[in-house]
């Protein structure tokens, strides 16, 4: 298993929160069956436009995959992300 950390600035908190929930909700079965979970979101302490985001992956592969597909990065900047600002970190479960 692999632990994808995303941090990123966002335009605006509630509306990312919004459209990545409805996202996530809308393809639940297929990330469930795929062995994707969301592991937990977090905001910075001082700028709550700021979040950290935890992805549980079947495989790094799977995740890269994902974090790469064109539509995927077009659906995170309509949430308002702001791209240049994406930080990706990888981690493997010791387990």
């Amino acid at each position: 298993m692999s632990i994808c950390v995303l941090r990123e600035q966002l335009a605006d908190y509630d509306a990312w929160k919004a459209g990545f929930y409805a996202h996530f909700d809308a393809n639940a079965e297929e990330f469930r069956n795929a062995g994707i979970t969301l592991e937990a979101v977090y905001r910075d302490a001082d700028d709550p436009n700021v979040i950290l985001t935890t992805i549980r992956f079947a495989s790094r592969e799977q995740g890269e995959a994902m974090l790469a597909d064109p539509a995927g990065r077009a659906e995170m900047e309509a949430n308002g992300t702001d791209l240049s600002t994406l930080r990706v970190e990888w981690y493997e479960d010791p387990s």
